[in-house]
């Protein structure tokens, strides 16, 4: 870790939970406790259930523990180390790691968006909701938690988040991308948005939280993954979202940050030339130009990306938020103190405040 680095209270903006196999059970409301998501113990492995939406395996639940000998599906719960889910234990784990605090997102809840059933997928969410503010009331300083939101039903969404806000969790997450359903620059969203700018609530857009989970993804699709987010965002700006509400935060989490320079340049260069190009009439509704949206709204996490630290002036150093992706297989854990001496060479002290610490404070209050 340099020098600069090592008094930081350094915080990950992308940590995960692993969801405690009885949280539905316990936290979920009794008319939906027989079908609350759950474990299953095979013969050979266990498996979390839900009957309306496909879960993730076990296996990837604490993948850092195999990340030395490759991914795997299959496993026991019991075996999953209780830093996932105990505060007390989590701790422990992350100092080690040189971490003083995070920003925790779910990870068996990120599959929560595939579920058709509005009430039900509401219930789970909900109950995830409330034990998310739980573990982080034993630690208020350093955890704060990312609620769950699904936008099928406007009026339900806002009142969820509203309950988020009261439950002091530090921001909200949706889909990173809507599929088939309308897309988020769409005005059927902005009272969402106008919402989550008034409840000073970041909204994130993470990896992997597709509406509809692909089982033909090949090794392409799997490496452009992340332009789900940049689609997203960039309808924003264009349809205007953030003239309309000036103070609405989103968050780009685990989609790295390399690729926004260059997008955030392009998009200015082709809105200077819209005249020109007859385009700004009918495509371009924004007041001003896309860099200035990308600097103000919009921050990004990373967990190792040289392109981004090197592209940080171009990209806003106050935007970009380092993450160790805690305890998913593509952790910097336990190796954390040297990916961040790799990517903080010859970056200024009060920068590395800023992107290994102080963006998250700002953003998240901690």
């Amino acid at each position: 870790m340099t020098t600069e680095a090592k008094g930081l209270k350094i915080i990950s903006a992308d940590s995960h939970f692993s969801e405690p196999a009885d949280l539905w059970t316990n936290y979920i409301e009794p008319r939906y406790r027989d079908r609350a998501p759950h474990v299953e113990h095979g013969e050979t492995s266990d498996v979390f259930v839900c009957d309306t939406g496909e879960m993730l395996p076990v296996g990837v639940l604490h993948g850092v523990r195999h990340k030395r000998s490759g991914a795997r599906s299959e496993g026991r719960f019991t075996d999953i180390p209780r830093s996932s889910w105990d505060p007390d234990a989590r701790i422990v784990d992350i100092e080690m790691d040189g971490v003083y605090g995070e920003v925790l997102y779910p990870t068996i809840g990120m599959r929560f968006f595939t579920i058709k059933d509005i009430d039900f997928g509401g219930a789970c969410i909900h109950a995830y909701n409330r034990w998310a503010s739980d573990f982080c009331s034993a630690y208020p300083e350093r955890f704060k938690a990312i609620g769950l939101i699904m936008l099928d039903d406007i009026e339900r969404a806002l009142g969820e988040m509203r309950h988020c806000k009261k439950l002091g969790l530090a921001g909200v997450m949706i889909a990173v991308f809507p599929d088939e359903a309308r897309p988020y620059h769409d005005e059927h969203y902005e009272r969402f948005w106008g919402t989550a700018a008034e409840l000073g609530l970041p909204v994130s857009l993470h990896s992997a939280t597709e509406r509809r989970v692909s089982v033909t993804r090949d090794a392409t699709e799997q490496l452009l993954r992340y332009t789900s987010v940049q689609r997203a965002i960039i309808g924003m700006i264009y349809a205007g979202v953030f003239d309309k509400f000036p103070g609405l935060q989103v968050v780009s989490a685990e989609n790295e940050a390399g690729w926004a320079g260059n997008l955030i340049e392009r998009m200015d260069f082709y809105y200077a030339e819209a005249p020109a190009k007859k385009l700004r009439a009918v495509a371009m509704n924004n007041e001003k130009n896309p860099s200035e949206y990308w600097h103000n709204n919009v921050s990004y996490t990373f967990m190792r990306d040289l392109t981004a630290v090197a592209a940080r002036h171009v990209i806003g150093v106050d935007r970009l938020m380092w993450s160790s992706d805690f305890p998913h297989n593509n952790s910097t854990w336990p190796d954390s103190r040297e990916v961040i001496a790799k990517h903080m060479v010859g970056v200024p002290a009060d920068e590395q405040r800023m992107i290994l610490r102080d963006n998250a404070v700002r953003i998240y209050s901690f």
